[in-house]
């Protein structure tokens, strides 16, 4: 078992695979250098410019919201902008790794690159909400394709004690667009409007294209044939559609809910059976279940669940029951991303020390307390800072699960597997990300609607009109938040007991390969 799953030193050691390359150009970086050494610098460059994408489209578009609702109207419509983009990233992204293992990260990123170059062009021109929503749509199937060539090109370009600073680099990336994302969009639609945010994302799209056209890693001198399992493409995009939208039926029409979760239990179970039957199936059952995949997947899930469940809706109590200007309650969601992106910094050295399970285990049990403090102090009205510094502890338990749970399912990940594990496991991410964000609202609402009897006021809000909510509205936002720190809590806790079990294992397989006897 310690063999075939990269536990053992042997199995993760810092030395790592790499895809063939000239022996010229082998020489003591590829034992002493790092992401910035000759040897990888374009691969770095290119894996950065992929992620910068990501980070500015989910990060400015949020702040941009206000504005595209009184421009477009339909307000009603407006969180799908959103939802529309997490839910086909998270099919696609799955739908990318047998495309990856089939003809190489380097040739899925120039066909996926131009794929969101054009359909961010068609956001930008979108002349309704509905749609902007299409359009969305679409910018999610290559947002999905994107995001996990990046985590593939990771896996297959860096020796396996390079791969935490890799990661830990583009969560820099993140944390730089959670300071700057704000910043640039607020100056966007100083001097034009929101069809700025997609206009800005063409020459960022066309320079990671430039970077990576040729550096990225050729893993298929020879591609082989592309076999795309439709009837599971078609299964999993109804599962996602159907549990999104039970979910937002939640505390509004409980028997749509109950319709939309049994077609969601329906279309998993039947894809579960589907996979077994399959010899090549989009979602392998090893890829979800093989040890130690399964207990990353889990921790991974459950601590972005938990972590941004809340952080989502920081900016609405700001700005409402705080009584903050939009400035500063759009900047109110940066901590949590500093958080996340100083932990991955830290957690890249540690490791050099530390095993992954190690760190996985010290960010689980970060969570919890961090949650507490900041439902309590949301609850009691305590100092705002106070309420940042325990989004910020957030965001540093997320940072130590997600780069090590990342570093360790690639050590147990061959390449000729690459592009499947880490579809598989971005697909639980987005999942995670988007329930997370999903039953958040959904709490939230449901308070305000049971102690003001009205959720007209919070959308109003949230889609940029200038309301006054009454003292009542007010508290029962701050109550509402509050809540879902209590439902943060419990995802912590699951998180916890998850990476101990994780734990346990690790130590157990390292025992045993510590004691077997030598062949």
């Amino acid at each position: 078992m310690t063999g075939a799953t990269g536990i053992t030193a042997e199995g993760r050691g810092r030395g790592g695979r790499l895809p063939p390359v000239d022996q010229d150009e082998v020489g003591d970086d590829e034992a002493t250098g790092g992401i910035w050494s000759p040897r990888y610098a374009r691969v770095t460059i290119a894996n950065l410019t992929i992620v910068a994408i990501a980070a500015f489209d989910g990060l400015a578009l949020v702040a941009a919201l206000p504005a595209i609702a009184d421009d477009l109207g339909d307000v009603a419509l407006l969180p799908w902008v959103i939802t529309a983009f997490l839910a086909t990233s998270a099919v696609a992204g799955i739908t990318a790794g047998p495309v990856i293992d089939a003809i190489g990260v380097r040739r899925t990123f120039r066909v996926t690159g131009m794929w969101f170059l054009l359909s961010s062009a068609l956001a930008a021109i979108a002349p309704t909400m509905p749609l902007l929503v299409v359009a969305r749509a679409l910018q999610g199937i290559g947002g999905g394709l994107v995001i996990s060539v990046a985590l593939a090109a990771v896996g297959l370009a860096y020796p396996s004690r390079l791969r935490a600073r890799a990661f830990a680099a583009n969560s820099l990336v993140w944390g730089v667009m959670g300071f700057g994302g704000p910043v640039l969009t607020a100056g966007l639609l100083a001097i034009a409007d929101w069809r700025m945010i997609f206009v800005v994302q063409l020459p960022i799209t066309a320079l990671a294209l430039v970077a990576g056209w040729s550096t990225l890693p050729s893993t298929r001198d020879r591609p082989r044939r592309v076999v795309m399992d439709y009837r599971g493409i078609a299964l999993l995009t109804l599962l996602v559609a159907a549990s999104l939208a039970a979910v937002a039926q939640v505390g509004v029409r409980w028997w749509a809910f109950g319709v939309g979760a049994a077609v969601a239990i329906a279309a998993g179970v039947t894809y579960w059976a589907h996979s077994g039957r399959t010899d090549e199936p989009l979602l392998a059952r090893e890829h979800l279940m093989r040890f130690p995949l399964k207990r990353v997947h889990i921790t991974s899930g459950l601590v972005l669940v938990a972590g941004l469940a809340a952080d989502n809706y920081l900016p609405l109590y700001m700005q409402t029951t705080r009584g903050r200007s939009e400035v500063f309650a759009a900047f109110s969601v940066v901590f949590l991303t500093v958080g996340w992106s100083t932990a991955a910094f830290v957690v890249s050295r540690l490791l050099d020390h530390w095993h992954e399970s190690d760190a996985i285990l010290a960010g689980a049990c970060l969570m919890l307390p961090a949650t507490a403090v900041a439902g309590t102090a949301i609850a009691l009205g305590w100092p705002v800072p106070v309420i940042f510094a325990a989004f910020f502890t957030m965001g540093c338990s997320i940072g130590f699960v997600s780069t090590s749970g990342l570093t360790l399912l690639q050590s147990a990940a061959d390449d000729t597997e690459m592009g499947r594990v880490n579809a598989a496991h971005q697909f639980v991410r987005t999942l995670s990300i988007t329930y997370g964000v999903a039953v958040g609202g959904a709490i939230l609402l449901l308070v305000v609607d049971r102690q003001v009897g009205d959720v007209e006021v919070v959308r109003d809000v949230l889609g940029g009109e200038d309301v006054a909510p009454s003292p009542a509205t007010l508290d029962a936002i701050r109550d509402g938040l509050a809540w879902v720190h209590v439902f943060s809590g419990v995802a912590a806790v699951a998180c916890i007991w998850a990476a101990t079990v994780l734990w346990r294992l690790v130590r157990a397989c390292r025992v045993e390969a510590a004691t077997a006897p030598v062949p």
